[in-house]
């Protein structure tokens, strides 16, 4: 439906979204397919392999999204608002908080100009293009598939979002840093992104700008769940453990070994 939106055809657009798919549809007995585990660290070899890809065969879209994606991390609904002045670059946050409204805009910085002028290219590339963000989406995937067509899992521009996720954990950014750099409006949201070990060893070339507002970043309204930083309870060690614990523990043993001796 969105190809065909995007390709100007609103009448075949509109008889594909009135079909009804048979697996989701009500009282429907086929089994649904699982969903594939989601791929959330790539590494550079694999951006620039896939980059190359998509450049050499003209999906410039594709190529622009992914740049954006891997340096900055930002939601396919936010490529198209990005700006660059200089070193800044201005992103219009994506995600919605009230009606009309948008919020967890953010200005970062980036330090290397090859990068800079690569994310430039990107974000101009995005703000003309005509097509759609599940258009990009599909395409992507479908030269995913032709460039790996081994491997069974394959990074979609959401697994670009996790590694950002990942570097700002393994960073040790400030929760608010790490959520302003995302563009998450509370710092609760970060939890669900990446994981730290996966970005160990690598490097966020993004920054805050100078004067960034954190005051505005909600702090968690309910306690941390089990395992997340939250106290249980306090388990109190004997002195002993300090000093002869292992020498006493030993005696007692030995003297249990004379009292009952082995037959």
């Amino acid at each position: 439906m969105n190809d065909q939106l995007a390709r100007g055809n609103i009448e075949a657009a509109k008889t594909i979204k009135n079909l009804v798919n048979p697996v989701t549809a009500q009282g429907s007995q086929i089994a649904k397919k699982p969903k594939l585990k989601q791929i959330r660290k790539v590494p550079l070899e694999d951006f620039k392999a896939l980059y190359k890809h998509l450049h050499v065969g003209g999906f410039l879209d594709e190529a622009a999204s992914l740049v954006l994606a891997y340096w900055l991390g930002v939601r396919p609904c936010e490529m198209r608002t990005i700006t660059v002045t200089d070193n800044l670059v201005h992103i219009i946050g994506g995600k919605k908080s009230a009606e009309l409204h948008r919020g967890a805009d953010r200005t970062l910085i980036i330090g290397k100009p090859n990068i800079l002028k690569l994310v430039e290219w990107a974000a101009h590339r995005m703000s003309e293009c005509p097509r759609t963000s599940t258009a990009i989406r599909d395409c992507l995937r479908k030269e995913c598939r032709k460039l790996w067509p081994r491997r069974k899992k394959h990074p979609t521009l959401k697994s670009f979002r996790h590694q950002m996720g990942s570097i700002l954990k393994a960073s040790g950014e400030s929760p608010e840093s790490m959520a302003y750099i995302m563009g998450h409006q509370s710092t609760e949201s970060i939890s669900v992104y990446g994981d730290g070990r996966l970005g160990a060893g690598m490097k966020s070339h993004v920054s805050l700008a100078e004067g960034a507002v954190l005051g505005s970043i909600r702090q968690p309204q309910k306690p941390q769940r089990y395992g997340q930083k939250r106290i249980l309870d306090e388990i109190v060690f004997p002195a002993a453990t300090r000093g002869h614990w292992y020498i006493e523990m030993r005696r007692r043993q030995e003297a249990k070994n004379v009292l009952t001796p082995k037959s």
